[in-house]
């Protein structure tokens, strides 16, 4: 981007307030923290907790002179000291000039859409791409409508392909994202529930997310999903079918063989067959593979050196991580590919720690090589970004070394070698930027880096977790909605990283958590999942309709109190879907009988809400000897089921069964099932030996001590014993999920695999075990529970269930994903 200030002001038709007439404009962003340059057009927005405004002051000491507002008053003000354009609307202004900046470059540009799956898609195809093009794509999930702009202007002369997403969540807004990319090639990704609320059906839906293609040459879509239906005549001979049913398609995908971590794919097309594989076993991964692979066949990118990189793709989490380092470093990750503009990207977060010195360490570019003055370009942006020290591996960019100062820089062939003469006090309190190309694996030295801390951990394996989900979906008719609790910390398994896991599988329909705060974490996080909402407050309902949470409603004034908000914020959508909680005989929560017809009276003179599912908890789905009773209870929902449709005029869906109840009455599905504790491991039923715990609590020795016999160990002298004895205390304690009911030989914790009895009282953050009888060290590993069968017995010598168990352990326990 190189355009006056005075050719920006025209393009968005703005008032400019100009102070050095002709001055460049480099860079636009909304970010105040990493434009402190002085080619760099600052775009002041206004959220519900923030407004851009405020930071001018600031930015004008950073020597930003470029200003994009819509307060006239602050033009006024600072006239003289920069550049204003004043705008009635930011937001709108940002995709005029996106537009104006778009159609000065003649590229291919791919755009991708749907509900899920798009990041990932634009990932993989740069990966896949990008020694065959230089690419300009989307920074993270930039696919709204601010961040669409902000990723176009990315575009520059350089670039032979640009790959953007496009995410909506109302009607309209589509055909703004298309003015700005007027996309050459499309991917329909998968349609799914996110972001329904706003929209009539899900056809409403797909033709609004189909407007990003009016004109585009060529769109890859999936012939096995039911909205190819929708497509017109027209719009299906500008289609690239693909399709792993068998179902009228250019390209027949299928899977041709399987292992634990591995699967690969035959495509047949135009006579052709090719063979790839992808690290991936789950569908979604497949899916998205042939996404891939369709966009490779319209861009004639098939050899076999493109397929092979299918097998070097990264998983879904490919994302920039900041990592705590050796040290009190702090490591900025960033390895998992070595473009220009992810580079540009990581060196903004680098920009953020402004306590701290800068260090980069990067490889040779070899994906770069042949696409114009890389290492130029890279020397400025590490200048702007007031980088001290630079350490570059691989002999390309030694080559080019005087470039980068006065950046200190030391030069290595490789990654061994810079490590062996490493001083690891060098490192202390310094914010490092890792990346580069692939083979040079600076994964490793990430590894190396980061800081080993022993810590008291639950481990949780989203493997199992996906097992779980699919022995139940086994169970279910294909069309039969899935809704899994995330309430109470995912039943402490970690509630944003299970609900992106429950997201990344596309077959679950709704999140359930128990309070307004939760859901709009998650959505905060990135969870666009729909999500139901069991115990709002009042004072809620307003946050939940900005945050997109649907509330579970229980009775008449709860009712009242949500029309109320609804009725005020009713110009933010068309119809809000609520969902009604009956009382079927569990007598907790829910409208009784006799309240319903007021109920759904006040719901039919409400038009700007809808219900969008009925149901029912039932008492005691997991014994055998209620089951007279859990009949009677669905007996009776049944009852005011037809109580509902008849004054509302449509079926909503209909949940009753949980986990257990899925299993043993599986004439009861209905619509939708609620999945909770089941997902987790536990079913309550014979079954539950088809299912798989997820967690595995463990931690480590602190101190080993030899105690004499007669001594006593931990408060109120408990731990007594006749003979001398080898004491371990351990980093665990009540204050970490321990319960104190199983001090003093109550439960032993596992070193490697030897029981090792508790002595004594648990304490708040310790625990002493008895390891006279093995070989024990300070700093082994423990492991207090593993697996369904040790959980399950904790909670029967606690007199309790699993769940109280697992929802027990804090925030403070660290989490660790494994994925295999």
């Amino acid at each position: 981007m190189n355009y006056t200030i005075e050719s920006i002001a025209d393009f968005c038709g703005g008032k400019a307030y100009i102070a050095f007439p002709g001055s460049k404009v480099g860079r636009i962003n909304a970010d105040h923290r990493i434009l402190k340059r002085d080619d760099a057009l600052f775009a002041a927005l206004k959220g519900a907790r923030f407004d851009g405004h405020d930071f001018i002051p600031e930015l004008l000491d950073y020597r930003v002179h470029h200003f994009l507002i819509t307060d006239e008053e602050i033009a006024e003000r600072y006239a003289g000291r920069a550049n204003f354009i004043v705008v009635n609307d930011v937001v709108e202004a940002l995709q005029r000039i996106a537009a104006e900046h778009r159609d000065n470059y003649d590229v291919p540009v791919i755009a991708i859409t749907g509900s899920n799956g798009k990041t990932i898609i634009k990932e993989w195809l740069n990966a896949l791409l990008e020694s065959e093009f230089q690419i300009c794509r989307s920074p993270k999930s930039y696919n709204s409508q601010i961040g669409v702009p902000l990723s176009v202007f990315e575009l520059s002369s350089n670039d032979s392909l640009a790959i953007f997403e496009a995410g909506i969540s109302r009607p309209g807004e589509m055909d703004r994202l298309e003015e700005i990319l007027r996309p050459t090639l499309g991917i329909m990704a998968n349609l799914g529930d996110a972001h329904s609320a706003h929209f009539g059906s899900d056809k409403q839906k797909f033709g609004e997310k189909w407007r990003l293609f009016k004109a585009a040459q060529k769109v890859s879509a999936c012939a096995d999903h039911k909205w190819v239906k929708w497509l017109s005549k027209e719009e299906r001979e500008r289609c690239v079918f693909w399709s792993m049913k068998g179902e009228k398609a250019q390209i027949q995908l299928r899977v041709f063989e399987q292992s634990n971590d591995q699967t690969q794919l035959q495509a047949k097309v135009e006579g052709k067959q090719f063979k790839f594989s992808i690290p991936f076993t789950d569908r979604a991964s497949i899916e998205n593979a042939g996404h891939c692979f369709a966009m490779l066949w319209t861009l004639g990118k098939t050899d076999n050196s493109v397929l092979d990189r299918f097998e070097l793709l990264s998983p879904i989490a490919m994302r920039m991580e900041v990592k705590q380092g050796i040290e009190d470093s702090l490591i900025i990750d960033d390895t998992y590919n070595s473009d220009l503009h992810s580079l540009r990207a990581s060196v903004d977060q680098l920009v953020t720690h402004s306590d701290r010195d800068k260090w980069v360490i990067l490889s040779d570019l070899k994906e770069m090589q042949s696409f114009g003055n890389t290492y130029q370009e890279i020397a400025q942006m590490l200048l702007e970004a007031e980088v001290t020290h630079l350490i570059a591996i691989g002999p390309e960019i030694a080559m080019h070394k005087d470039l980068f100062a006065p950046i200190k820089v030391q030069c290595f062939a490789s990654l061994d070698e810079y490590w062996d003469q490493l001083d690891l006090k060098t490192l202390k309190h310094k914010a490092i930027l890792v990346k580069g190309a692939r083979q040079f694996r600076l994964e490793k030295l990430v590894n190396r880096l980061q800081a080993k801390q022993r810590i008291t951990t639950l481990e949780i394996d989203l493997q199992k977790l996906g097992e779980n989900l699919n022995y139940f979906q086994s169970k279910l008719a294909e069309d039969t909605k899935v809704m899994v609790m995330v309430k109470a910390f995912a039943y402490g398994s970690g509630g944003y990283e299970i609900a992106h896991f429950f997201q990344s599988q596309r077959t679950v329909h709704y999140l359930v958590v128990a309070y307004a705060d939760e859901g709009m974490l998650l959505r905060e996080k990135g969870i666009n999942l729909r999500i139901m909402v069991m115990s709002p407050s009042k004072t809620s309902y307003e946050s939940m309709i900005q945050h997109e949470l649907e509330p579970e409603i229980y009775s008449l004034n709860a009712l009242k109190d949500f029309i109320r908000a609804a009725r005020s914020m009713r110009h933010f959508f068309e119809r809000y879907p609520v969902h009604l909680k009956l009382d079927s005989g569990m007598h907790r929560l829910g409208f009784e009988k006799q309240e319903l017809k007021e109920a759904l009276e006040l719901i039919a003179s409400s038009p700007f809400i809808s219900v969008a599912s009925i149901f029912t908890h039932l008492s005691a789905t997991d014994e055998a000897t209620h089951d007279a009773f859990t009949r009677e209870q669905i007996e009776r929902f049944d009852i005011m089921n037809s109580q509902v449709v008849a004054a509302l005029g449509y079926q909503p869906d209909r949940h009753v069964l949980n986990s257990t109840g899925v299993l043993r009455f599986p004439e009861f599905h209905y619509e939708m099932v609620r999945l909770g504790i089941g997902l987790y491991g536990f079913s309550g039923n014979e079954e539950n030996r088809f299912l798989n715990a997820l967690g595995s609590l463990k931690s480590y020795i602190v101190q080993i001590r030899e105690v004499n016999a007669g001594d006593s160990v931990g408060y109120a002298r408990k731990g007594r014993a006749d003979a001398a004895r080898r004491v371990a205390t351990i980093a665990l304690g009540f204050a970490d999920g321990l319960d104190r009911r199983l001090s003093d030989g109550n439960w032993n914790i596992l070193w490697q695999g030897i029981p090792c009895p508790i002595i004594g009282n648990i304490c708040m953050d310790m625990t002493m075990i008895d390891v006279s009888h093995t070989q024990a060290k300070e700093g082994d590993e423990v492991v207090i529970f593993e697996g369904n069968d040790s959980i399950t017995a904790m909670a029967a010598k606690l007199g309790t269930i699993p769940y109280e168990i697992l929802t027990k352990i804090p925030e403070r326990v660290r989490r660790i994903y494994l994925h295999e």
